[in-house]
């Protein structure tokens, strides 16, 4: 019998709150809708690492960050490539005989190791509108979808495992550079999103320090210290156009799929590498926080051996390092040893969620310009975060507090529940070897020193003062 082919779509940046599939009035992604209706949603699913390339090399080979190795995004913190002991979610399946491509966003660390990867191209288009500028990450999507739709529409009837991982609508990165501080907001022309119930950040003193100045350790936080509420509408406003540009993207590929004699034989996957902050707490895109709009993020499935659900799988939450394992078990391929994830394909079938106590998230650095060590532990009910610099913990009772306004780490009604998380999170140290509590972290004093709240923000943040030392590829050293 012929091998069914799958289809795994990518996107970048994108929170689970975003999308009409999980509740969203005010987004239009009909191409995403696509993929979810008639599919299987997962209603709690977590990032192992709220960072591209830590996240991107930990659920291609389906282990934890501080397990690969990976633990930022390069330049003053350089990672090596994954080392060629572990498995891949690629040379698993090309060696069982599938054609593995990828296409579109890298930034693996070695995780895509087993896929024949496309190289990646600009396709400059213009922007619709002064509101939304384009950069590069638009224009590799452009060339992502056209070299996904060629794949599709040229290639044979051998089994395939492709993959169409696209950036946006992390383009809303390059936005708030574009509008950085004081400015004149321009009018895009289309009514704009209200601002999130957890806009205003009253409980700031109550947050772990490396939290409370990620406006020093960020530059797009710092970019927006001078904003006002009405500009976080516009950030709203654009991070969904963005995500409309990934959306019509998506819809290119499912296009060239339909038409595929072997459509209906190819299992859909889609999901994120993290999420974006999406003006919550009042904040840009994503670093050092946990929160829910970083953290959580879309898992969609659809096609054969998926029972479609109206509702989204809840219950025990899941992880992207649930990716590699559940492909392997919808496949009938032997799941490697070692792997952190589970198989959920059971639960795709229709049958309930294997039995697990947390998932986990971590968090190291962005670019070794400050180093905020930290990790996220959720239960069914809580989550737990704990880091290093100064002990800083959190607790979030997420049926009672879903926007996470209070920290409860401190309340006396919690301490049997903080207790119990701490449990967790030590047992989650003691099976996966974690050696986070011996880690150190790192920020200078000037970086933890203006008064607390990102809007009172001075001077520039640690990567504009010592990032010229270590300039991004491609670029020269000033």
């Amino acid at each position: 019998m012929k091998k069914k082919n799958i289809l795994v779509i990518v996107t970048d940046q994108l929170t689970w709150r975003a999308l009409p599939a999980y509740g969203n009035t005010y987004a239009k992604t009909p191409n995403i809708d696509r993929i979810a209706d008639g599919g299987a949603r997962f209603d709690s699913c977590y990032t192992p690492c709220p960072l591209c390339q830590p996240a991107r090399t930990a659920f291609w080979s389906g282990i934890y960050p501080h397990e690969t190795g990976v633990l930022s995004n390069g330049r003053a913190f350089p990672v090596s490539d994954l080392p060629e002991s572990f498995p891949t979610l690629g040379s698993v399946f090309s060696a069982a005989g599938y054609e593995t491509v990828h296409f579109g966003k890298r930034h693996d660390a070695g995780g895509l190791r087993g896929f024949t990867c496309a190289p990646e191209e600009r396709i400059e288009v213009p922007a619709v509108s002064d509101a939304w500028p384009v950069n590069m990450d638009t224009f590799f999507d452009e060339s992502t979808a056209r070299q996904s739709v060629n794949y599709l529409e040229t290639h044979g009837d051998a089994p395939f495992l492709m993959v169409a991982d696209f950036v946006n609508p992390h383009n809303i990165c390059g936005w708030v550079g574009a509008f950085k501080d004081e400015h004149t907001d321009i009018d895009p022309g289309v009514p704009l999103p209200e601002l999130p119930e957890n806009f205003e950040f009253d409980d700031i003193e109550n947050r772990p320090v490396a939290v409370q100045y990620i406006c020093c350790s960020h530059n797009r936080q710092a970019q927006a210290a001078a904003w006002k509420p009405e500009t976080y509408r516009h950030y709203l406003a654009a991070y969904y156009h963005y995500l409309e540009r990934a959306d019509a993207h998506i819809g290119q590929v499912l296009d060239a799929l339909a038409k595929r004699p072997d459509a209906e034989d190819t299992l859909l996957v889609f999901f994120a590498d993290h999420g974006d902050s999406m003006a919550a707490r009042g904040r840009t895109t994503k670093q050092v926080d946990f929160y829910e709009e970083v953290a959580r993020v879309p898992f969609v499935f659809k096609g054969p051996g998926v029972e479609p659900r109206a509702e989204a799988i809840g219950g025990a939450p899941v992880s992207l390092l649930d990716l590699f394992p559940t492909l392997c078990g919808w496949a009938g391929l032997p799941v490697p040893e070692g792997l952190r994830g589970l198989d959920l394909s059971a639960a795709l079938a229709g049958g309930s969620l294997p039995a697990r106590p947390y998932v986990a998230s971590e968090w190291h650095t962005e670019w070794g310009f400050t180093i905020s060590p930290g990790r996220m532990i959720r239960d069914g009910r809580y989550k737990y975060t704990k880091y290093i610099e100064d002990g800083g913990e959190e607790l979030y009772d997420l049926e009672t507090d879903p926007y996470e306004k209070r920290n409860a780490a401190h309340d006396p009604a919690y301490c049997e529940a903080l207790e119990r998380m701490r449990g967790l999170y030590r047992q989650f140290l003691e099976e996966t070897g974690d050696p986070f509590e011996g880690m150190e972290w790192k920020a200078d004093r000037r970086w933890r020193s203006h008064p607390l709240g990102y809007h009172r923000h001075e001077g520039p943040s640690a990567p504009m003062v010592l990032g010229d030392a270590f300039p991004f590829p491609g670029q020269k050293k000033k």
